[in-house]
């Protein structure tokens, strides 16, 4: 389907020529209708191309609209979800745009409202179709996340050793053994060490991409461009899923030997992802790759020839993603965390002095932790809580689940009795950039995004010292495939003043 780049054309300046209220029209001696309005007022449906141009389009987006006395304006709005009047052009002439989101409704309405000296006001309703970008599937989600577009670096948590490219001898056991333990690698290289790599490149010369922080962006339209960290581009080219079954494991290896190997098939131009070359290979740079992984968080591939067999050399690669908020905490489906009992060596939640440093140190290092309790210390903790009493949180395999289609957070002990549940929303996310500064104003890169939910829905949610204080709102520090790191502070909380931490981890 072809894309619509939405803007607004210079035409944009005649609507805000007018107050966007009431407009009167002086009509000499005359009394405005419904009928009036309906005979003077046209409009055109246009669809933005690429290039900026208009081509007129029975759903398109953008309107174009005229009233036909030149003495006489308009008000133009429709509602917005919450049921409030959206203002969307005033005046004799000019553009507005009507865009729903991603699989929203194509019909929608929008209202033309005039006024005449005497103070009567008269509005009639136009019913529209217009464009909707349509769902996108499963693979293009992981991919380029619901909102069409994702960022993906090098995945150096896959393997102690950091290493992100390598060799593998090909199909030792299923695809799952690939990639939750590595089977099959032989060697692999983190991306710094690239660098010492060039001769299996195609000209030997370092571009950027040996790098950490080096990362490709894909969109829905199929587009993948790779960058240096310090945002010079490398190259671009186009890719597609041509095989993928909703995630399952439902593709054989090459050779035969494994029936669950891999989830698709993305298929590239040559030389569109970071450091795309086969091992050993003298710079040859594939176009199709098994699919290892490919979720909200983690993408990881496989380069073979055909009739290749098993153990023989293959090429791999591994990427995560910490842009994608709803694919990183949901899977875009439902997804499970638990304790995250690695960060600190036990403890996952208590109190720390208040945004000390930057977020980063805090996701890093810890910095500003004061104290913290282990899951099974939560039994002593009780004092915090509303009721004092224990759930079942206070245990290492306790866990909570986020919905993405219902929106909804359930928590769950151990054995998976059910503790509570609610609502949540993922607000003011910055797609992987510490966007929003901390409360005091003293960190400026402080937190990704803000989690709100309904009070008491995540695992023992309790603000520490606040006498059974279950907040709603809570900052995220870090948010990926792999973890899930929170701190409550109330609003006004100065530097070093005592906050709430909580640390999770995919379970």
């Amino acid at each position: 389907m072809k894309k619509i780049i939405f803007g607004l054309c210079a035409a944009v300046g005649l609507l805000t020529a007018c107050d966007p209220s009431v407009d009167s029209i002086s009509a000499p001696a005359s009394t405005l209708t419904a009928s009036v309005v309906e005979s003077e007022f046209s409009f055109k449906q246009f669809a933005q191309n690429e290039d900026g141009s208009y081509t007129e389009a029975a759903d398109g987006n953008f309107f174009f609209y005229e009233v036909g006395a030149p003495y006489k304006s308009v008000v133009i709005y429709n509602f917005d979800a919450d049921g409030n009047e959206n203002i969307l052009a005033s005046g004799f002439s000019g553009n507005f745009k009507i865009q729903p989101k991603r699989g929203g409704n194509p019909n929608q309405s929008f209202y033309v409202r005039a006024a005449d000296k005497d103070g009567t006001v008269v509005e009639v309703k136009k019913d529209v179709v217009v464009f909707v970008p349509t769902e996108l599937s499963s693979d293009m989600k992981y991919l380029c996340s619901a909102d069409g577009i994702k960022t993906w670096m090098w995945d150096t948590s896959f393997r102690g050793d950091n290493a992100v490219w390598g060799n593998l001898g090909y199909a030792p056991g299923d695809g799952d053994s690939f990639v939750n333990d590595g089977n099959g690698i032989w060697w692999g290289c983190p991306p710094a060490d690239l660098t010492g790599q060039l001769n299996h490149s195609d000209t030997g010369v370092a571009t950027g991409e040996e790098d950490p922080n080096a990362y490709m962006v894909m969109d829905e339209d199929g587009n993948v461009k790779c960058f240096a960290a310090d945002g010079t581009q490398i190259r671009s080219g186009k890719f597609r899923v041509t095989a993928w079954d909703d995630g399952k494991r439902s593709f054989a290896s090459v050779d035969g030997s494994q029936a669950a190997w891999s989830l698709g098939t993305l298929h590239t131009d040559a030389g569109c992802i970071l450091f795309p070359f086969k091992i050993n290979g003298g710079g040859e740079k594939p176009t199709d790759f098994e699919i290892m992984q490919l979720d909200g968080g983690h993408l990881k591939l496989i380069y073979v020839a055909p009739g290749t067999g098993s153990w023989s050399e293959a090429t791999w690669w591994a990427f995560k993603s910490s842009t994608d908020a709803d694919g990183s905490l949901t899977n875009y489906t439902e997804k499970s965390w638990t304790w995250d009992t690695e960060f600190r060596g036990g403890p996952v939640w208590g109190n720390l002095g208040y945004a000390p440093g930057d977020g980063n140190s805090f996701v890093n290092d810890g910095n500003g932790i004061w104290w913290g309790a282990t899951p099974a210390e939560l039994t002593g903790q009780l004092g915090h809580s509303d009721t004092g009493v224990a759930t079942g949180e206070e245990d290492a395999g306790a866990y909570m689940t986020f919905n993405y289609e219902k929106g909804t957070v359930q928590s769950f002990a151990a054995n998976g009795s059910q503790i509570r549940s609610g609502k949540f929303e993922i607000q003011n996310w910055g797609k992987g950039e510490r966007n929003i500064p901390s409360v005091d104003g003293s960190q400026a890169a402080w937190a990704l995004g803000n989690l709100h939910t309904d009070a008491g829905s995540i695992l023992f949610p309790f603000k520490i010292n606040g006498g059974g204080e279950k907040p709603t709102d809570f900052e995220i520090m870090q948010l990926d495939g792999d973890h899930l790191k929170l701190i409550y502070v109330a609003p006004g909380t100065g530097s070093w003043s005592e906050a709430t931490w909580w640390a999770f981890k995919k379970k």
